[in-house]
């Protein structure tokens, strides 16, 4: 509910400013930096809430839903913003993202849990909870690294988000110099990518039982890889639609199985955890991640001077296929196969 409200609280004083007539771009970055970090705390937040409102058996599905609904959010919200900013302007469509993080915080008070046993913590965590926090950092990566198939989780999401940033920091530019490609067919390809998620989302739970957790896992996470490295490969294609069919199928591909892998990993992290260190694990799991993401785009924007965007491309796609690749080194001990018992059948599950 902070984070949601919080960040309604700053994006609320760009329209302010602009209105008498003090907004600077500082003012813009600073905003947005501290929105971004908020939006951090909520994404701890709610990984590490929702095992105290459903029961172990119900996370997979939950967390299905929920990857739908964001892959949704990110297939419909740049074109939103796109009409939005078109008819009203820039700095008054900021209004409409003021009230959908109230909305979201309104939501988010309502929310109960509906089953007795959720954790609650002892004097020991009481105190740690008062320590620094980047001791609270330092408890949360020790965590990750005593259980084996989550250092490896850790391991292969930082790598890939690495080269993912460092890709999609030139991937327009790629796009645009390289292939000639108008702002619409690039809307296409995004697009179109954000949708293959949705689907990926809500099919999770059923790839799960079918093949088992960790085939699905290492499947995944090799697919995505595989998908943005065979985008400097479109300029062996002929033709203007057979181009786009490549680059609309890479994308397409790495957002179903970048769906997949990430509700399967935040599920496995819930169930997994220790109740009174999931909070900080999920944290140190995420600032790894941020931190290899942040690190890329800089990367890019580094080499991007001296090396040529396909060239730069082909190196980062190859390397976010190593990195998934390195899934192959996890092993949770499920059983795989269609084996692999079916979760249990409840209300929630025949909502998805």
């Amino acid at each position: 509910m902070t984070s949601h409200l919080g960040r309604a609280g700053l994006w609320l004083t760009i329209p302010a400013a602009y209105a008498i007539g003090r907004l600077t771009m500082q003012q813009v970055w600073i905003v947005s930096a501290l929105a971004g970090l908020l939006g951090v705390v909520f994404a701890v937040g709610h990984r590490a809430f929702l095992p105290t409102i459903l029961a172990a058996e119900d996370l997979g599905a939950a967390n299905g839903r929920m990857g739908g609904t964001d892959a949704a959010a990110r297939a419909t919200g740049p074109a939103l913003a796109g009409y939005l900013t078109q008819f009203v302007g820039a700095i008054w469509s900021v209004v409409v993202q003021v009230a959908a993080s109230v909305l979201a915080g309104i939501a988010t008070v309502g929310i109960r849990p509906d089953q007795p046993g959720s954790y609650e913590p002892d004097d020991d965590h009481r105190i740690s909870t008062r320590t620094t926090w980047w001791r609270g950092i330092v408890d949360g990566f020790r965590c990750v690294y005593e259980i084996k198939p989550l250092r490896w989780l850790a391991i292969v999401e930082t790598g890939y988000l690495f080269f993912f940033d460092l890709v999609f920091a030139i991937v327009v530019v790629f796009f645009r110099n390289t292939l000639g490609l108008g702002a619409a067919a690039i809307g296409v390809i995004f697009s179109a990518g954000s949708l293959g998620g949705v689907l990926a989302a809500l099919m999770t739970n059923r790839i799960r039982v079918r093949i088992g957790l960790d085939r699905s896992i290492k499947i995944t996470a090799i697919l995505r890889g595989v998908a943005i490295a065979v985008f400097p490969l479109s300029l062996l294609v002929p033709g203007h639609i057979g181009v786009i069919a490549v680059l609309v199928g890479g994308r397409g591909v790495n957002a179903c199985a970048w769906s997949v892998y990430e509700v399967l990993s935040d599920t496995y992290q819930q169930t997994r955890l220790p109740e009174e260190k999931r909070g900080s694990a999920i944290a140190a799991i995420l600032w790894a991640g941020n931190l290899a993401a942040t690190v890329g785009s800089a990367g890019a924007a580094a080499l991007a001077t001296t090396l040529d965007p396909t060239a730069l491309l082909s190196a980062a796609g190859v390397g976010a296929v190593v990195a998934g690749c390195l899934s192959l080194m996890i092993s949770t001990g499920a059983p795989d196969g269609p084996a692999t018992p079916r979760l249990r059948r409840t209300h929630r599950d025949r909502l998805g």
